[in-house]
């Protein structure tokens, strides 16, 4: 059993098929943020919906939170202000359909795969965001987070993403892995990011794309040249640079 983790495509259409093209997969796991920064939602939604009759576990991110019931997406005040311009921009291009699957994705999803325990979530809901995040710190989580993991012997993985971070840890009997971002890496990294579950191992893994591709399209939409600018610095150089 192979299983593919994606998260943070954020409408990099052209990211999502470099890590397609590479991998193949008897199941995915989505880990929220379809949507929002980039030039192409619409197929990006759509890989989801089709995939999602298959072997898919998926959850809602924040800012397909803030699409499909338009509210704020949970980042910096800085990103915010683009996000709100892009995802207005975005949702131009979805249909009613599209909209509703994300509002179906649940926030948080509990599940067993061929007998191993998955706990899924974004990382940006109030419910997760303490535990989720000091994993992502390096930090030592609390006993009340570590009890989220579980007080029996049996293996589990916990899958979180929003911080395009990518890292692989373990706590106690559990598996913790965020697997970077597919569409807008943050950590130095601009090559797209996912994970891989195979015999029970987990892994990162980073593939390159043709970014000039998703600059020329970020270029040619109709989003104001300066979140246009902000947003192809950000992809090219991997991170959030002030």
């Amino acid at each position: 059993m192979k299983i593919l983790i994606i998260s943070d495509i954020h409408a990099n259409w052209h990211a999502l098929q470099a890590v397609l093209a590479k991998e193949s997969y008897d199941a995915l796991i989505f880990l929220g943020d379809v949507v929002d920064f980039g030039p192409d939602p619409k197929n990006c939604v759509n890989f989801l919906m089709k995939t999602s009759k298959a072997r898919f576990w998926g959850v809602r991110g924040d800012h397909d939170h803030a699409l499909a019931f338009g509210t704020g997406s949970n980042c910096t005040e800085e990103l915010r202000k683009i996000s709100n311009i892009s995802s207005e921009w975005g949702e131009c291009f979805l249909s009613g359909e599209e909209v509703g699957f994300l509002r179906r994705l649940p926030l948080d999803r509990d599940f067993s795969v061929d007998g191993i325990d998955f706990e899924i979530a974004h990382g940006s809901d109030p419910y997760s965001y303490i535990f989720y995040n000091m994993v992502i710190r390096g930090e030592e989580p609390s006993v009340g987070a570590l009890d989220r993991s579980g007080g029996d012997e049996k293996r589990k993985f916990i899958l979180t993403g929003h911080s395009h971070k990518p890292f692989v840890r373990t706590l106690g009997n559990a598996t913790i892995l965020n697997p970077g971002s597919v569409g807008q890496p943050r950590d130095h990294d601009p090559r797209a990011s996912y994970g891989v579950i195979e015999d029970d191992e987990a892994s990162i893994r980073r593939v390159g794309y043709d970014i000039e591709k998703t600059v020329k399209d970020l270029e040619r939409s109709g989003m104001p040249c300066g979140v246009k600018t902000r947003l192809i610095s950000m992809l090219v150089s991997g991170a959030v640079i002030n």
